[in-house]
């Protein structure tokens, strides 16, 4: 019993580092499905994600469905690379533009995030046609086609 009553006051604490959780789930980098879940209100959020390179740029679409509003947010962005460690390579996403349906808060909030922000990420090679890439910042997990994002080396600042 001295366990449980220790345990209760932790319960909240545990319960809100818990709410920002995304978990993401795909099979191929076209109609991927990202998926957020709410576990305080037990509300989720479904989205298709669609990526289209541009040269040097490549254009993220994310697609809301299930919603009353299905405006899509689009996000320009480049990559660059810092390190390599073997078949591992660390770097950044840099944005350029976000445009963001402003009636979901949760992309308004990353749009304006990234608008400030650089992303590291970590792609980790799996095999010749999929890299692992890991965003150490908010913690999101993707696997992707090799070749969807360029590797070049970041400019020095």
């Amino acid at each position: 019993m001295k366990c449980l009553n220790a345990i209760k006051p932790l319960f909240p604490v545990l319960l809100l580092s818990a709410l920002p959780v995304s978990f993401c789930a795909m099979a191929n980098i076209e109609n991927t499905v990202i998926a957020n879940y709410d576990l305080a209100t037990g509300k989720s959020s479904h989205y298709d994600l669609l990526i289209s390179q541009n040269g040097a740029e490549s254009t993220v679409t994310v697609l809301p469905f299930g919603m009353s509003d299905n405006s899509p947010s689009i996000f320009k962005v480049s990559t660059c690379i810092n390190r390599f460690a073997g078949t591992t390579k660390q770097g950044e996403f840099r944005f350029s533009a976000a445009e963001t349906n402003k009636n979901d808060v949760r992309l308004s909030n990353i749009g304006y995030f990234v608008n400030e922000h650089n992303l590291r990420t970590w792609w980790i090679r799996l095999n010749d046609k999929q890299n692992l890439m890991f965003n150490e910042d908010v913690g999101g997990m993707m696997i992707a086609n090799a070749g969807l994002f360029n590797n070049q080396l970041c400019p020095l600042d």
